[in-house]
């Protein structure tokens, strides 16, 4: 039985296989994506905010703290 991955698994392997995600994308993953972004800046992981333009925003994965993300 496979199991599935969490709305906060997945939103993390998105943006450590994109590094850069917008605000839109993670709305199909989790209605709540703030809530998880939040989850994951207090496991450590390293995510900053960008606003873009109108109701954009990118979000952009810069590692776990004290290591660099994976290129």
């Amino acid at each position: 039985m496979s199991e599935s991955l969490t709305q906060t698994a997945k939103i993390l392997k998105l943006l450590k296989a994109k590094g850069k995600v917008s605000n839109f994308e993670l709305r199909k993953i989790a209605w709540r994506y703030p809530a998880r972004i939040l989850d994951l800046k207090h496991e450590g992981h390293q995510i900053r905010s960008v606003h873009d333009k109108g109701a954009r925003w990118f979000y952009i994965y810069d590692g776990t703290d004290g290591q660099e993300p994976a290129v």
